[in-house]
């Protein structure tokens, strides 16, 4: 049976730790469920690289049991499996349409993948107002990755709030065009 383990991940110069119930890992990426106290809210990915310490106290003890408790699953997400990032990236955008990230500098991003090379990538932004930048030019390392985070209400809020919003274009651009 697989180990039901809450861990606090310290990020180096992060002043917030990330807490999560592992699911799994391999040899660049941890995969959490994310935790904000007992109530799980999406998914996470840290990269190793940036881990600079791993708790696991009382607290995040507790955390688990309470968890267990609950009947919160630990099982890695139906069709997620770890890749390079562009591999995760795709994955996840063809399972839960959006992901946010966080860089070195503790920079929030939030999209889609555009495009990329060997070392970097551009993503379609998406921002906090649901309105999607498809010529944001940006582009962004991958070994600057710090996190990945998909299928929490915060992603999920958005995409419906663009849709919602894509839906009234449409529905604006049909009348103009009928008349």
């Amino acid at each position: 049976m697989k180990p039901f383990l809450v861990k606090k991940l310290r990020i180096k110069e992060w002043d917030e730790a990330v807490s999560g119930l592992w699911l799994a890992e391999n040899e660049e990426w941890v995969l959490l469920r994310r935790l904000y106290d007992y109530r799980p809210d999406g998914y996470v990915l840290v990269a190793k690289s940036y881990i600079e310490s791993d708790t696991k106290s009382r607290s995040e003890a507790q955390t688990a049991r309470v968890l267990k408790l609950k009947g919160i699953d630990n099982a890695v997400p139906e069709g997620f499996m770890f890749g390079n990032v562009v591999q995760m990236f795709q994955c996840i955008q063809q399972q839960y349409q959006l992901f946010q990230f966080q860089d070195e500098e503790d920079s929030s991003f939030c999209g889609q993948l555009r495009d990329y090379d060997e070392t970097g990538f551009r993503i379609n932004s998406l921002s906090p107002r649901a309105e999607l930048d498809l010529d944001y030019d940006l582009w962004f390392r991958f070994n600057e990755l710090v996190t990945i985070d998909f299928e929490n209400d915060y992603l999920a809020s958005l995409a419906l709030l663009w849709q919602d919003k894509a839906r009234r274009k449409w529905k604006i651009n049909q009348r103009i065009q009928s008349n």
